[in-house]
């Protein structure tokens, strides 16, 4: 397997100080001068300035570092002949404010981005990274009020990021909603943000990788990497202003079923399991944010319920449903702006509306008849594994295949909480199949 090297760079890149063809220079924090060369973050720290006060050294290094990784994931295609048919060697070289902090988690940094990705990582890094960037001090430009605010929620805009604000709200906590701010993204965030009842605060930002020659991988694995490191700066600006001084809470509302991800068939184990909120990776970054001394706790409160659970649970009147159909859940919408209906999490989204007993009035592209009938193998592909993953299988098994996807909490009360959410969301996914005429 060929190794991919990207080297990361604070100042402004001339032709002068390139590293050559045999690696890809990226402007940190900056836009790339010349052609060979790519940019990530140039608007980051505008961006970071907005939550209105300093964040630490360590927080804007952990942004530098899952900055750096997105950048490698977005620019580094999949080597189709490698190991797996699809697993990468990404060589990183990065400069931070503090290298001193981070040597010691690197060799973690490393396994959590092996687990997280597939791929094989090297991390390196040296000194002379950018300063962290300060509190905005002037009122020209909209800052966020982190007074009195006690949490973060991971707000994507997908229904249960909407269910888990709406839940925090009504304990009357007081969250900041982090977003990433993804072209087309922010258009849904804005058009839930003001059906929220209570007060939140915002911070969104936008890592825009931008490479002027070449395509993008589109698997973007470690997105979650670099959603967590804003949450985590986030919480970091929380700990200076509040009190008592501690771990702030990082919520990440995922149901425990699309979390876990395990494979639907043997040959998705791979490429096709994503692992971006499993607990496995959770705990490798909660220890490396203990590790480093970053006050954030990620905690997931919907890892014990299915899509369908956490639907049924919030008793939603009619304004409140039609607020949820406004919701994104779909992984390909970004193509044509419409959720397909046809892919993994369309399927188990349309499950949670049959299960909680809402009629889901979704503008979908597909209906599902018309996907696992079609000819196309990318339209019925999805539904197909999901009616064979979802056939009746004895607790063996699927303890089994729920293992696939990764470690599990040895803790054995949590352990088999995951294994029962496995079940009952492919029960779920199951019978809302079987309405649809796509399963016996």
């Amino acid at each position: 397997m060929s190794v991919s090297r990207l080297k990361f760079h604070t100042d402004e890149l001339q032709p002068s100080n390139s590293s050559g063809h045999a690696v890809l220079d990226v402007r940190l924090f900056g836009a790339a001068a010349f052609p060979g060369t790519a940019h990530i973050g140039n608007k980051v720290p505008d961006q970071i300035e907005r939550l209105g006060v300093p964040t630490s050294n360590t927080a804007f290094d952990l942004l530098a570092i899952a900055l750096a990784v997105t950048a490698a994931d977005s620019f580094v295609p999949r080597n189709r002949n490698g190991e797996n048919g699809w697993a990468r060697q990404i060589e990183i070289e990065l400069p931070l404010i503090s290298p001193q902090t981070w040597i010691p988690v690197r060799e973690k940094l490393e396994r959590m981005l092996n687990f997280l990705s597939g791929d094989t990582w090297s991390l390196k890094f040296a000194p002379g990274g950018r300063g962290k960037p300060p509190a905005l001090q002037t009122r020209k430009k909209r800052s966020a009020n982190l007074t009195g605010v006690d949490s973060v929620c991971l707000f994507s805009g997908g229904l249960d990021s909407w269910i888990g604000a709406n839940e925090i709200l009504g304990e009357s906590k007081i969250p900041l909603l982090v977003s990433h701010a993804y072209t087309g993204d922010r258009q849904y965030q804005n058009r839930l943000f003001p059906f929220l009842h209570g007060r939140a605060e915002r911070f969104a930002a936008n890592a825009s990788p931008m490479r002027q020659f070449s395509g993008h991988d589109t698997t973007m694995r470690t997105r979650s990497f670099n959603f967590l490191a804003y949450a985590a700066v986030a919480a970091d600006a929380i700990s200076q202003v509040r009190k008592p001084v501690g771990k702030v809470p990082v919520y990440v509302p995922e149901n425990g079923f699309i979390a876990l991800n395990a494979p639907l068939t043997p040959r998705r184990i791979g490429s096709l399991s994503t692992r971006t909120t499993h607990p496995h990776y959770l705990s490798q970054l909660q220890e490396i944010f203990d590790g480093v001394g970053i006050r954030a706790l990620i905690s997931n409160p919907y890892r014990h319920k299915t899509k369908g659970e956490m639907l049924a649970s919030q008793n939603l009147g009619p304004p409140q449903i039609a607020v949820a159909m406004n919701t994104v859940s779909c992984g390909k919408w970004k193509r044509k702006g419409v959720q397909c209906g046809h892919c993994v999490p369309c399927i188990i989204r349309r499950a949670a509306f049959f299960a909680s007993g809402i009629t889901d009035t979704t503008a979908y592209g597909h209906s599902i008849q018309d996907a696992i009938s079609n000819d196309n193998i990318h339209l019925r592909d999805d539904v197909s594994s999901m009616v064979i993953a979802a056939q009746p299988q004895k607790k063996p098994e699927l303890r089994k295949r729920a293992l696939q996807s990764g470690p599990l909490p040895m803790d054995a009360t949590e352990r088999q909480a995951w294994f029962d959410v496995h079940e009952r969301g492919l029960y779920e996914v199951a019978n809302y199949l079987r309405s649809e005429g796509a399963m016996s």
